[in-house]
């Protein structure tokens, strides 16, 4: 379906995320799901919401084994807009030029993806624990529904290399390889949990560190609150500001003993305000 008024239409880049794309030209998730089986599952709408908003045109194209120029021309060409297809955000390539010897090692963690893929949920927080359990020499295996391309960018950012071959329909292997940087880092524990919740004011959170990590691709965000956790002093306030609540940190904050409170501003707008423990 083309739309007749091409005037008041802008150009799709590669450096859009897919759920810009949805959001702007809803009907295009027809048009996708017919040109490659690969963007079937966006007419999933609860896998659509998490999925889209991690992954730019040019990252879905080589997820779905296209080039990201092609992709730009004909989601161009089905909302009725002539545009220059030049990418501006081609991923690195998913594989490594060679074929690594540490491929045989066995993992010593492994993160199966693909169920909670299916369901419209982040599997990323696993990955990111599962990361934590490899020393500089290790290697962490992802079974997941496509290839992970988003996540590379965080895998360099934390010294891993990847290895990542298709072994059947929606069926990726991914191998994650510690090149020889440090864990990444962990919750430090220096008082018992507390179950009592923040008593926030919002108003004036008087926050020792202010984060954003809305525009970040899991599992930067987990990664990022961490670290700045690490940096606070002790009783001291971070503030996050995120696009959901993340409810995989809050296990963690409560056993290492920090009280938090979390709000919603509107759709995709939250923020969340944690207190480190006083040393004793």
């Amino acid at each position: 379906m083309r739309s007749s008024n091409v005037t008041q239409l802008e150009p799709i880049q590669a450096s859009w995320k897919i759920s810009e794309v949805i959001g702007r030209y809803p009907q295009i998730v027809d048009e996708l799901a017919g040109l490659n089986a690969t963007f079937r599952l966006l007419r999933n709408p609860v896998a659509r919401r998490v999925q889209a908003r991690l992954v730019t045109v040019a990252q879905a194209a080589q997820i779905a084994g296209m080039e990201p120029d092609d992709l730009v021309s004909f989601l161009n060409a089905s909302i009725g807009v002539a545009a220059d297809s030049a990418s501006t955000d081609v991923p690195v390539s998913s594989q490594l030029a060679d074929v690594p010897a540490w491929i045989d090692q066995a993992p010593v963690a492994e993160v199966d993806a693909r169920a909670l893929q299916r369901q419209g949920q982040e599997p990323f927080s696993a990955i990111a624990a599962a990361m934590r359990q490899a020393a500089p020499g290790e290697v962490v295996r992802l079974r997941s529904t496509f290839e992970p391309v988003p996540l590379y960018t965080v895998l360099r950012q934390r010294g891993f290399a990847h290895f990542s071959q298709q072994i059947g329909e929606d069926d990726w292997d991914v191998l994650l390889y510690n090149a020889g940087r440090t864990r990444m880092p962990e919750v430090s524990t220096p008082a018992p949990p507390s179950s009592a919740d923040l008593d926030a004011d919002w108003s004036a959170p008087d926050a020792t560190i202010t984060i954003d990590v809305s525009e970040l691709v899991p599992p930067e965000p987990l990664v990022r609150i961490m670290e700045a956790l690490e940096q606070l002093p002790s009783g001291g306030r971070l503030l996050v500001h995120h696009v959901r609540r993340p409810v995989h940190l809050y296990p963690q904050l409560d056993q290492s003993g920090y009280r938090h409170q979390t709000r919603e501003l509107g759709p995709g707008k939250v923020e969340l305000l944690i207190e480190k423990p006083a040393l004793r």
